[in-house]
C-alpha cells in the first residue's frame, strides 16, 4: 500500500469517526510492510487512534499478530512505541511475554524496546 503523507494523514483522520472502513484499511496498512515517508509515523498516529475504539477481537488478533511479528524481526521505526502500546491495551499479558522472551535478544534495539516494556508495564504496577 503506498499512500502518501497527505493520504496517510486522511486516512488517520478518519479513524476519529470510528468508520469501519477506515478501521480495516489503517489495520491493513499496519499490517504491510511498506517503507516510506511518513509511513513508520502513520502507523504511529493510526496505533494511538485505535486505542480508543472497540475493536474486534478479530481485528485486535491482526493488529497482536503484526506488531508481535515487528517487534521480533526488528523491522520498525523510531515511533514503534505507539504500536507497542496499542498491543500492550489489546493483550498486556502477552506483550509481557514477549518482551521478556526478547530481552535476550541480540539485536540491542530489541532489546531495549524489550527492557522498556519490562520496566513501564510489568504486571506489578
Amino acid at each position: 500500500m503506498q499512500l502518501d503523507k497527505q493520504a496517510l494523514h486522511g486516512l488517520c483522520d478518519r479513524l476519529i469517526g470510528k468508520d469501519a472502513d477506515a478501521i480495516e484499511d489503517c489495520i491493513r496498512f499496519i499490517e504491510s510492510d511498506s517503507e516510506g515517508i511518513w509511513h513508520g509515523r502513520a502507523r504511529a498516529m493510526m496505533c494511538r487512534r485505535l486505542k480508543h475504539i472497540a475493536l474486534s477481537e478479530v481485528d485486535s488478533d491482526r493488529l497482536i499478530t503484526s506488531i508481535f511479528d515487528r517487534f521480533k524481526s526488528g523491522n520498525f521505526s523510531h515511533q514503534f512505541r505507539d504500536m507497542l502500546h496499542l498491543a500492550i491495551d489489546l493483550d498486556r499479558t502477552s506483550t509481557l511475554a514477549l518482551a521478556r522472551q526478547l530481552s535476550g535478544d541480540s539485536r540491542e534495539f530489541v532489546r531495549r524496546q524489550a527492557a522498556w516494556i519490562i520496566q513501564h508495564h510489568s504486571e506489578q504496577k
